[in-house]
């Protein structure tokens, strides 16, 4: 039984944050959840290359958001960063219905613009809600950056194409701590003396599939009969070796394929290295032989947003749930580059005229066998529509 508070405004009558992103949450979500401003403190952790810890990929990314962040060490285990004082801090602004003002800059921003935040997705993270879970239910790991792809939306953090690009191979802030085995056999044990209470386990890059320690964790998961776990891979769909065949098998296990565009023209300027029909062939083995639901996500930019009416189609039809991403400049970019692409910093009348393009192209949406699933990906088309503001 979820316990929050029932007020919603503060002692100066000030609006929460619970109360604007409201507006774009599910009607079926249940009424007690939603005095929760975002449930991923209380839910999800994020841990990346260098073992730094916050709630959601998205938060500590103000200002002031690095101040203190929680890491994780072999001698301070997932369970303390979990329990630790600064993950409680944000957990109590967010059961109050508002937003931390030093870590939750991105999604204050998203809703300041009146604009559906981030946080939306974690109202269907982690299975069960609870504000006292003894440990994180939904773990997203982005261990390295090693990826055999170079797309123009990335950046060295996520890269290590970007990285050799751009002449940053000696800097230690694109080195992973878990190419040490020393590091890596301790994260590994250490995820194992809780596997069997983690819901969901996200990998994420870089590309999953070219990282070592990601093959090491499968292993202690499949030693330790953790069948029930939930496993989801996001992968540039370009590997299709034994290990990917045998997840593709297992239950529980999910896939979404970062596609970005599916014109074979436009491809490979936007997934720099990619090969679009190798893709397509491994996600057609995926929808082959996996039980669960393929996903594809798209960054959307200037290079294939009038792409989006028939990639929901492409989608619909194929049996792939749809989920998009917002451009960002990820750090050592020239921000000229990024904005060149963008679609949320053109003028209002782009901005409107594209909206109602949206609209109109919308009846020529196609539909497939999966009625439920071609619902939520339209769902998910409209929710981009709203954004356009």
């Amino acid at each position: 039984m979820v316990n929050v508070g029932s007020a919603w405004k503060d002692s100066g009558g000030t609006m929460k944050y619970a109360d604007k992103i409201n507006k774009y949450r599910r009607e079926e979500l249940p009424d007690l959840y939603k005095t929760v401003s975002c449930w991923a403190p209380f839910q999800a952790i994020h841990i990346n290359k260098k073992g730094k810890i916050k709630p959601c990929p998205f938060s500590m990314q103000g200002a002031n958001g690095f101040r203190d962040q929680v890491e994780w060490s072999p001698n301070k285990s997932i369970k303390e960063c979990w329990n630790d004082i600064t993950l409680d801090n944000i957990r109590e602004k967010s059961e109050t219905g508002f937003l931390h003002s030093s870590y939750c800059d991105y999604c204050l921003n998203q809703c300041y613009k009146d604009k559906p935040p981030s946080s939306l997705d974690y109202d269907h993270v982690g299975g069960e809600k609870s504000l006292y879970h003894e440990y994180p239910k939904e773990i997203e790991l982005e261990l390295s950056n090693k990826c055999n792809y170079m797309c123009d939306a990335c950046s060295p953090w996520c890269s290590s194409e970007w990285v050799k690009k751009l002449g940053l191979e000696n800097d230690t802030k694109f080195h992973s701590i878990f190419d040490d085995s020393v590091y890596s056999a301790a994260f590994v044990n250490d995820l194992r003396t809780f596997i069997h209470q983690v819901y969901r386990i996200n990998f994420t890059g870089g590309e999953p599939f070219a990282q070592p320690i990601v093959y090491a964790i499968l292993k202690m998961i499949e030693e330790e009969k953790a069948d029930d776990v939930k496993i989801h891979f996001t992968t540039n769909g370009s590997v299709m070796n034994s290990a990917v065949k045998r997840m593709a098998q297992r239950k529980n296990t999910r896939f979404t394929v970062s596609l970005d565009s599916i014109n074979p023209d436009t491809y490979p300027l936007i997934r720099v290295n990619g090969n679009l029909q190798n893709v397509i062939r491994n996600i057609d083995y995926l929808i082959e032989t996996n039980d669960n639901t393929v996903g594809a996500s798209f960054v959307l930019t200037k290079k294939n947003i009038m792409e989006l009416p028939s990639i929901i189609s492409w989608c619909n039809e194929k049996g792939i749930r749809f989920s998009y991403h917002i451009l960002a400049n990820m750090g050592y970019r020239d921000q000229k580059e990024i904005d060149n692409i963008s679609i949320e910093n053109e003028e209002k009348d782009y901005l409107l005229s594209l909206k109602e393009w949206l609209i109109e192209s919308r009846n020529n949406i196609s539909k497939g066998k999966d009625r439920d699933l071609c619902d939520k990906n339209i769902g998910m088309y409209n929710q981009y529509i709203e954004r356009l503001k």
